[in-house]
């Protein structure tokens, strides 16, 4: 063996670095250089910039545009007043028929209470006799009469023969 091979031999071995677990990993970012903006000094002596002037078509269109617009208005507004109109109109029937309706039942009941007054001025003048009276109670605390229904027709069935 030369020596040369001797030396490569002999040689440290260079050793394998440590695995690194990601904890302990430490990341190292780079300053981000912002842009710095610097606002623009205005022009002393400059004049202020004027809006550009309207065509007179332009002109024309905007004029048709708030004429059309205030005739929307008015024509919404003629609307809303009808309709308010006919729902007064409305309420007011209604409390006419709840008017009408309630002095109806009213006067019915009216007519009712005379007419009790009336009997009972009747049954104090004449005496009649108890058994009419429990006579007339039966009567009124009778059931109705149910209507009879037909008995149903028997049902002859075949008597089931049984082979053997």
């Amino acid at each position: 063996m030369s020596t040369e091979d001797l030396e490569v031999l002999t040689e440290e071995v260079p050793q394998e670095e440590e695995v690194v677990e990601e904890d302990e990993c430490i990341e190292i970012k780079k300053p981000v250089k912002k842009k710095i903006y610097q606002k623009k000094q205005p022009v002393e002596n400059a004049e202020p910039k004027t809006k550009r002037e309207r065509t007179q078509a332009q002109k024309d269109a905007w004029e048709r545009c708030l004429a059309s617009r205030q005739k929307n208005r008015e024509d919404r507004k003629k609307v809303q007043d009808e309709d308010a109109k006919l729902l007064a109109e409305y309420k007011k029937q209604l409390a006419k028929k709840s008017e009408a309706k309630v002095v109806k039942k009213a006067v019915s009941i009216k007519k009712k209470a005379i007419m009790r007054d009336e009997d009972l001025d009747e049954i104090s003048e004449d005496e009649t006799p108890i058994e009419v009276v429990k006579q007339k109670i039966a009567q009124r605390r009778k059931p109705p009469v149910k209507k009879q229904l037909p008995a149903p027709e028997p049902v002859y069935e075949m008597p089931q023969i049984r082979w053997v």
